[in-house]
C-alpha cells in the first residue's frame, strides 16, 4: 500500500475507529520515504489524537518525532506543518495558550483548528473564544480556508445545541458569518452557497427569520448563476421556505416549499439521505408557537 492510500484509508476509517486508527498512525512514521509525506500525515495525527481522542500529549510526542526522520530536511511546509500541530494540541489540551512565536497567519490556523477541535470534544466556549481570536487577528490568505473551515464546524455543531445561551448564540453567528466571509477567499461557488444556506440556518436559530430569508435567498442566487444540480439548490429552497414560515409569510412559505420539494424529485438516490432532514422539516413542520 502506498502512503497517499495508507492515508486515505485512515481518514476513511477514523471518525468510526479512532483508537485503531491512532495505533496505525503511531507506527506511521516508519513508512514514512519522503519529507512531502510529513504534512498530510501531520493533519491527521494533530485531528485524531486532538479532536477525536483527546491524548494531547501523545499527539504532541508523535509529532515531535516526525522531526527525527531520516528525510527530515527542515523544509518550510514540512516544519510549519508539525509546529502548527503541537501549537493546536498545545492549545486544545490547555498545555500551553501561548502563540506569539508564531507569525499571524499560523496563529490564525492554530487558533481555528483549536477552535474545530474543541468544538468536536464540546468545549464550546472555548471553542468560540478561539474562533474569535483567530477571525480578530484579520490573516492573510493563507489562513482563509482553515477560517472557513472551522467557522463552519462551529456555527453548525452550536446550531444543534438546544440550550444557547447569548454567549453562544453570539459566537455560533460569528462562526457562520466568518465561515462565509472566508470561503469567499478560500472557495468556489459551492463553498460560497453552502456557507449562505449555513448562515440562513443559524439566523433561524438565532430568531432572525428576515435576515435567513436575505441569505437563503444569496444561496439560490448562487446556485442559479452557476447551474448547480438539484441538489445544491434543494436545500437553500427547504432553508428559505423554514425562514419565511418563521418570518410569517405564508404564501411564501408555501411556494418555496414546494419549490424544494420538486427539486428534491431530481436528487440522485444515493444523494437523498444528505436531504432527510432538510426534508423532514419542511414536510412536517412544528406547529407555530401560539
Amino acid at each position: 500500500m502506498s502512503f497517499a492510500a495508507f492515508l486515505e484509508t485512515a481518514w476513511n476509517d477514523h471518525a468510526d475507529q479512532p483508537d485503531a486508527v491512532a495505533a496505525r498512525l503511531a507506527l506511521a512514521p516508519e513508512r514514512v520515504e519522503a519529507v512531502a509525506d510529513i504534512p498530510p500525515l501531520a493533519r491527521l495525527i494533530t485531528h485524531v489524537y486532538g479532536e477525536h481522542l483527546a491524548r494531547w500529549q501523545a499527539g504532541i510526542d508523535l509529532l515531535t518525532s516526525l522531526r527525527t526522520l531520516p528525510c527530515w530536511d527542515g523544509s518550510r511546509e514540512a516544519d510549519a506543518a508539525v509546529a502548527c500541530g503541537i501549537a493546536v494540541l498545545r492549545y486544545a489540551g490547555a498545555i500551553d495558550p501561548s502563540l506569539a512565536d508564531l507569525p499571524g497567519d499560523e496563529q490564525a490556523i492554530v487558533l481555528a483548528t483549536a477552535a474545530s477541535a474543541l468544538a468536536g470534544r464540546r468545549e464550546l466556549r472555548r471553542a468560540i473564544a478561539a474562533y474569535t481570536q483567530a477571525v480578530a487577528i484579520g490573516a492573510g490568505p493563507s489562513a482563509a480556508r482553515a477560517l472557513a473551515v472551522a467557522g463552519n464546524n462551529l456555527a453548525a455543531t452550536l446550531e444543534e445545541k438546544p440550550d444557547r445561551d447569548a454567549f453562544e448564540t453570539e459566537g455560533m453567528l460569528t462562526a457562520a458569518q466568518g465561515g462565509l466571509h472566508h470561503w469567499k477567499l478560500a472557495g468556489g461557488w459551492m463553498e460560497e452557497e453552502r456557507a449562505e444556506y449555513r448562515l440562513a440556518r443559524s439566523l433561524l436559530q438565532a430568531g432572525d427569520p428576515a435576515t435567513a430569508a436575505d441569505h437563503a435567498r444569496r444561496c439560490i442566487a448562487v446556485c442559479e448563476a452557476n447551474a448547480a444540480p438539484a441538489f445544491e439548490r434543494f436545500f437553500g429552497h427547504a432553508v428559505l421556505a423554514l425562514a419565511l414560515r418563521a418570518a410569517g409569510d405564508e404564501p411564501g412559505w408555501g411556494a418555496a416549499r414546494q419549490r424544494a420539494f420538486e427539486l428534491h424529485d431530481h436528487v440522485p438516490a444515493d444523494e437523498r439521505e444528505w436531504c432527510a432532514g432538510d426534508l423532514a422539516e419542511i414536510r412536517d413542520p412544528p406547529a407555530p408557537a401560539t
